[in-house]
């Protein structure tokens, strides 16, 4: 499939039927001239919403009953966005439908409670928990049936770019389908794991059947399935792995508002996982200040750019979400907002289109559970806390790197991550040892490099022995000035605060140690208001191994830094890091909240710089109000190409550089929000 446009607007409109006058104010060419003006080049319109009604004269189910005067409003739209030229995809909803689940009650999902649409009586919530609407049953064959002769009829009457379908969710169904077809494959309806492995084996056999269908119908028509497709596991379960359901999709979405569900550190997680593949990518946030539904609200400027530049940054075009009024009339301000940010990503776009990312180290995906913290869940919008610390130090760090998976070929990388938590199969362990006797390098932390099992390290030539978990908890790691990677560290025993693990080094060198509390604090044991204080020396408890190739540390320090933001927990990565990665492919003193990503393009580079910085004003939603200027950046790339030239994009200034040990020196003048530096 081409690639998909880098402007687009997802235009919500669930909309009451307790609502009157619906597209009362709709006004075709209005609505065009918006858009156009705006700079917008592609949107989703509504067949469906979650409230079960359809914006068009439906034939299957049932037309929105406010719908003013007989009005097409579906046909309309697309009839004006394409005489704009403006790509017109169709949205409709699965799982989540109201007028659909009055009308077929025996369509619908029994939770594991016995509850009727999955959905807990009386509840009165914001669309913030996954139960906040019915749930239909994407396993019950009449339903599917029904929505084969929806999209058939989508396709006979308005032959749309393409068809967005939502919400691809089962939430531990027990309906009579489902639990039969759970006997059938052995499985325990009142085993958690199984509940949820049958939710995704439906998810994920409907998606094919539906994909197969719908080409069938049009094998042009570009087809995406809206069940978190983006969000990553370690593909340790290839038949029930989230790689399954991107099968059926012909583009990326992430849904990503980065506001009340999913923060700032969701989406760049996830696209440094899926920008791998050979799929376009959108990054999707909204106008709205928090979430979708926010009526009243426009995300502020500052705000709108950073996200939608971070896209254009990581390779990825910019779905910005917003809902159209019931009575069918687009807000001028909002659009007007929208259309600036555009206007600067069209001028953008031909240094960030057909352009490949540049990484240097590949980070194993950790979703096992550490302490009370879930694992993989594929409804998650949160991240697990160790694939978010590491992303924050890498990124803090300016570390280009990639999530992997179990799957991945990792030969290419010049060092591969195992943060907190990545237990390993005795077939990815194989992969891992080859890596290691070709001359690559690993960083480990926590559990990590253990067998499934967790009763050993299931690399041999680290030489570890695993003793089990540690005793104490929080401890002290005990830095020293002679301990080589921890130099620029000044000595102290600094608290750790997540459960670490207990080794013996097996004769490698201990770059530190732990200091241990004198006892952990209970009930009937403490001291002071928190921790136990550390003993005045050093056990021979080890905290840090350093060995052929490697170092192991042996607390989980990337969850600890999501969790706690202890800066030197980063130090300590960043000590090791340096010792691991002796050519870093960027280099200089920058600050850690300047954001770099590298693109290949055209046999060049691109660099983007982002500097925008996300504040907790509130206790809500993280805020970004003001674009503070960064000059004179003097920084050093790695000399993988020699160019003939340097300059800022897209205004063309030129910039002097050199080539010296190995990399191209330059210095930007000023970074306001985002820059481009391509080397040609």
């Amino acid at each position: 499939m081409a690639d998909v446009p880098y402007r687009q607007i997802h235009l919500d409109f669930h909309t009451s039927p307790l609502i009157p006058d619906v597209g009362s104010r709709f006004n075709a060419e209005e609505f065009a001239r918006t858009l156009k003006k705006n700079h917008v080049n592609s949107i989703n319109l509504f067949a469906k919403c979650h409230h079960g009604f359809y914006y068009y004269p439906a034939a299957v189910g049932k037309t929105h009953p406010s719908l003013a005067g007989g009005l097409d409003l579906l046909g309309e739209q697309m009839a004006a966005c394409r005489r704009e030229g403006i790509r017109a995809v169709v949205y409709t909803t699965v799982v989540w439908a109201e007028n659909t689940c009055d009308e077929h009650p025996q369509w619908m999902q029994i939770d594991r409670n016995g509850v009727l649409g999955s959905r807990p009586p009386f509840l009165n919530d914001y669309n913030t928990e996954t139960r906040a609407w019915r749930s239909l049953c994407m396993n019950n064959p009449g339903y599917a049936d029904y929505l084969k002769r929806e999209w058939k009829e989508i396709h006979e009457r308005f032959h749309p770019d393409g068809l967005w379908i939502d919400i691809i969710f089962q939430f531990g169904c027990i309906c009579p389908h489902c639990m039969a077809e759970m006997k059938q494959m052995n499985l325990d309806p009142q085993n958690p794991g199984d509940l949820l492995s049958h939710d995704r084996h439906v998810e994920i056999k409907f998606s094919r059947e539906m994909y197969r269908y719908l080409k069938g119908i049009d094998k042009d028509w570009g087809i995406y399935f809206n069940g978190c497709p983006a969000e990553f596991d370690e593909q340790d379960d290839t038949a029930l792995s989230t790689a399954r359901r991107r099968e059926c999709d012909d583009f990326i979405d992430i849904e990503s508002l980065p506001s009340e569900l999913w923060g700032y550190t969701h989406f760049p997680v996830l696209i440094n996982y899926c920008n791998r593949f050979d799929k376009p990518v959108t990054m999707m946030n909204g106008k709205f200040h928090k979430t979708w539904g926010d009526f009243g609200t426009l995300r502020n400027s500052a705000a709108l750019e950073y996200e939608c530049f971070r896209a254009l940054a990581n390779g990825a075009g910019s779905c910005v979400g917003d809902q159209l009024h019931p009575e069918g009339k687009l807000d001028e301000t909002v659009y007007d907002r929208i259309g600036r940010v555009f206007e600067q990503i069209e001028k953008k776009e031909p240094w960030c289109v057909n352009t490949k990312k540049i990484s240097q180290i590949a980070v194993y995906a950790a979703n096992r559970v550490l302490e009370n913290e879930r694992g993989f869940d594929a409804t998650a919008m949160t991240i697990n806390g160790a694939n978010e610390g590491v992303y924050r130090m890498l990124s803090e760090l300016h570390y280009l790197f990639d999530f992997v998976d179990f799957k991945d070929d990792i030969s290419r990388y010049d060092l591969v991550i195992l943060p907190d938590s990545v237990r390993l199969p005795p077939e990815t362990a194989a992969r891992i040892s080859a890596y290691l006797a070709a001359g690559g390098k690993l960083l480990l932390t926590g559990e990590s490099g253990l067998g499934i099992d967790g009763k050993g390290f299931a690399l041999p030539e680290l030489g570890l022995k695993h003793e089990g978990a540690e005793e104490y908890s929080p401890a002290y790691a005990a830095l020293r000035p002679d301990q080589n990677i921890f130099r620029k560290i000044p000595p102290m025993d600094y608290a750790v605060y997540e459960r670490g693990q207990r080794v013996d080094s097996g004769g490698n060198r201990v770059s530190a140690f732990l200091t241990l509390p004198y006892f952990n604090r209970t009930w009937e044991h403490f001291c002071s208001h928190r921790q136990t204080p550390p003993r005045a020396e050093p056990s021979r408890h080890p905290f840090a191994v350093e060995g052929n190739g490697f170092i192991y540390i042996t607390h989980p320090l990337f969850r600890d830094y999501a969790l706690n933001g202890c800066k030197v927990h980063k130090d300590i990565i960043s000590g090791a890091l340096e010792h691991l990665v002796a050519k870093p492919l960027v280099r200089g003193e920058l600050p850690s909240t300047l954001e770099v990503t590298l693109r290949k393009r055209n046999g060049g580079m691109v660099l983007h710089l982002l500097h925008y910085i996300p504040m907790k004003r509130c206790k809500t939603v993280e805020i970004i109000e003001d674009v503070i200027p960064l000059y004179s950046l003097d920084l050093g790339l790695r000399a993988d190409i020699t160019p003939e030239k340097a300059y800022l994009a897209p205004d063309g200034k030129i910039l002097d550089f050199t080539v010296r040990d190995g990399y191209i020196h330059c210095t930007v003048p000023e970074v306001r929000g985002h820059q481009m530096v391509v080397f040609e």
